[in-house]
């Protein structure tokens, strides 16, 4: 081969090289540090746009951790509360946003694979849960007796059942129902609706958040929550 083919043959090497890298690289950039076949196989080209608005807020937990995404418009969406740092460098409450992945019709609830964060020109691409590590805060977060009292704003879904797992009040407060609400309870429940509830949660500088152990309606008693209660009286 001549020199001058050489040269050439070099050139197209080294620009493929950095052409692979950055594809690589570009989630991390974005704030979302995953493995490679994860942002191989959650991309906008393969995931259909589901949801475009405002983020309100973030989603919390009873201990305080963010756990998604809540827009202006009730749509809300999970991510693993393990990439709650990469989620809070890439996206914040008032940016805009456009949400690629799955939803079923009529359903507020989004399974995000990919996020855009228009308002900053960035993606945040959603991982799998044990595609991160456990964080140490996992450990250590406590809860306290905490009440809310307000009228049901945004019925909030279950991952991965569907099913209602709880509110966002009028006050903003969210409120998780416990495990063994009975289903009969859960579609119950109405936006609109006063009510107050008893609980166990936390208040931080993204929210209140609390596990109801008891609900009732606006100036009626609590009904401790288990199993066997089917409505509110």
């Amino acid at each position: 081969m001549s020199l001058k083919a050489l040269i050439a043959f070099g050139a197209i090497l080294s620009a493929s090289v950095a052409g692979n890298h950055e594809g690589v690289f570009a989630g991390a950039a974005d704030g979302a540090s995953l493995p490679e076949a994860a942002t191989d196989r959650r991309s906008p080209n393969k995931s259909p746009l589901v949801a475009e608005g405002v983020i309100e807020r973030y989603m919390l937990d009873p201990r305080g951790e963010v756990e998604g995404l809540l827009l202006v418009d009730g749509s809300h969406m999970y991510v693993t509360s393990r990439a709650a740092t990469q989620l809070l460098r890439a996206l914040l409450p008032g940016d805009q946003v456009r949400v690629y992945g799955r939803r079923k019709p009529d359903e507020r609830l989004v399974q995000a694979d990919v996020i855009k964060n228009l308002s900053r020109g960035t993606t945040f691409t959603v991982p799998m849960r044990l595609d991160l590590p456990m964080q140490e805060q996992e450990h250590h977060l406590s809860v306290t007796e905490m009440n809310a009292t307000g009228t049901i704003r945004i019925l909030l879904s279950h991952p991965l059942k569907g099913i209602v797992q709880g509110m966002v009040l009028s006050d903003d407060t969210q409120i998780r129902l416990p495990p063994d609400t009975s289903e009969e309870l859960r579609r119950s429940l109405h936006v609109g609706e006063s009510v107050t509830v008893k609980g166990n949660g936390t208040k931080n500088r993204f929210g209140r958040a609390i596990e109801a152990v008891a609900i009732g309606r606006a100036n009626a008693p609590l009904v401790p929550l288990d199993a066997s209660i089917r409505s509110l009286p």
